[in-house]
């Protein structure tokens, strides 16, 4: 078996050849889940982005498209989003990307009209609908109606160089954008990474108050080396994001280091958005041991707002359906021999202060993830991973503060090498492996 098919995931998306990155213009028409995705069909790394394009039905079996975006004059396709106007109208934005005439980046945003069965696609003729004003960093759309103010309005990354903040446009016509304020400049976490895909999402809270959830990625110096993805919880007016929180506020959609550029699908499930993310990081993903793909998505995942002794927080669990894809294994004995490298495991584990319970996957000699409760209270997730071929950024050894949890529920969701790890659907963790073998043993300790 060649490595590309030994760590190739059964319940995740991947492209058959080539490289893919960002999921790109998630939307949910006529019943038929669509993922388009940064992608390179000539090479296992990245080079000049194309759209690709699969589909679903059941977010489980994945139908491969013919590419829908190409580059062209005003660049490469870089990453975007997919809205359905109110006439049942699918449009398409993206980041044109090109180097200017000193070497640097320069990015525009185009408009692309699609048919409903999204098969047929034609670029806009004024393309680029919005022009770059100067800014190095100007990229990622992400648009959506907002019905208040009776506009679309368009998320951008912003920057003048390293973009670290969010720009809010507004447009009557998906033609003719106006600016109309920046967030994110003394907000969340500021490392040398840009900010990248950003999404805003209206979300009701547990006590029926309406929130506005921003996420946006950044590519390095995040919560562990490298990229993630972080959110804001606050108000949107139509033209300001107001945060709730204090600006050096840190919250983190995944505390693994492969869960990046989180996007919602479009037209799907309002009440809980379903998102999705690449399972990569830009530290290590152009060294990956592959030999004919490179790059997959996470599972999808259901957000949703909690209330936690810290304030309102987002939690997130997996679609029945898709979560049913997978054979349990039973760990009642502390061990479990899965028949194949896709499984899942759900437990309830409890610790009382000094204790701790270790979790070991593939038949490995030391555990993956110890959870471990201190004198406080307080439970810590400690998540190790090994250097890797000449992965020398693969490695890790960090801990997560997972709160006071003395009982919880682990739910773990293995495919082939990746696992997404998560405590009460609120604590996730998402780590690739690249294990000898992907069906080792599964053991669960108390110390």
């Amino acid at each position: 078996m060649s490595l590309a098919e030994k760590f190739r995931p059964r319940l995740h998306l991947t492209a058959k050849y080539g490289w893919i990155n960002d999921p790109n213009g998630l939307i949910k028409v006529d019943g038929t889940y669509h993922v388009f995705y940064q992608h390179d069909p000539n090479s296992i790394r990245h080079g000049p982005m194309h759209w690709g394009h699969s589909s679903s039905r059941d977010l489980v079996n994945w139908i491969q498209h013919e590419l829908a975006l190409f580059p062209d004059e005003n660049g490469t396709c870089f990453s975007g989003c997919a809205i359905e106007t109110e006439d049942g109208k699918i449009k398409l934005f993206y980041t044109s990307h090109r180097l200017d005439e000193a070497g640097r980046d320069f990015q525009q945003q185009c408009l692309v009209h699609a048919d409903r069965s999204l098969s047929k696609f034609e670029k806009d003729p004024s393309n680029p609908v919005m022009k770059n004003s100067g800014l190095g960093c100007f990229r990622d759309p992400k648009v959506f109606w907002h019905a208040e103010s009776g506009r679309w309005i368009m998320a951008l990354a912003h920057g003048k160089t390293v973009g670290q903040s969010i720009g809010f446009h507004s447009s009557a016509d998906l033609i003719n954008w106006a600016f109309e304020s920046e967030f994110g400049n003394e907000d969340g976490r500021h490392g040398s990474g840009h900010w990248e895909c950003p999404d805003l999402l209206p979300m009701i809270a547990p006590d029926g108050s309406r929130h506005w959830v921003l996420v946006a990625g950044i590519g390095d110096d995040a919560y562990a080396t490298g990229s993630g993805t972080m959110y804001f919880i606050g108000q949107f007016d139509g033209k300001t994001f107001t945060n709730s929180n204090p600006p050096k506020t840190e919250l983190w959609l995944d505390y693994g280091r492969d869960y990046y550029a989180a996007q919602s699908f479009f037209g799907a499930h309002k009440d809980a958005p379903l998102a999705l993310a690449w399972s990569n990081n830009w530290k290590y993903c152009q060294q990956t041991p592959v030999e004919e793909f490179s790059g997959l998505m996470s599972l999808p995942r259901h957000l949703r707002l909690v209330e936690t002794p810290d304030g309102l927080r987002l939690g997130s669990f997996v679609p029945e359906a898709v979560s049913s894809a997978f054979v349990t294994i039973d760990l009642s004995s502390g061990q479990a021999q899965p028949a194949s490298g896709t499984y899942r495991l759900e437990e309830t584990v409890s610790l009382t202060p000094g204790s701790q319970v270790t979790l070991s996957l593939f038949g490995a000699d030391r555990p993956q993830f110890t959870f471990l409760r201190d004198e406080y209270g307080r439970t810590r997730i400690r998540q190790v991973r090994d250097a890797y071929g000449e992965m020398s950024a693969f490695a890790h050894d960090y801990d997560v503060d997972a709160g006071n949890l003395g009982a919880f529920t682990l739910e773990v969701f293995v495919d082939n090498g990746l696992v997404e790890l998560n405590l009460d659907k609120f604590i996730w963790a998402t780590n690739v492996y690249y294990p000898d073998t992907p069906a080792g043993a599964v053991t669960l300790t108390e110390i």
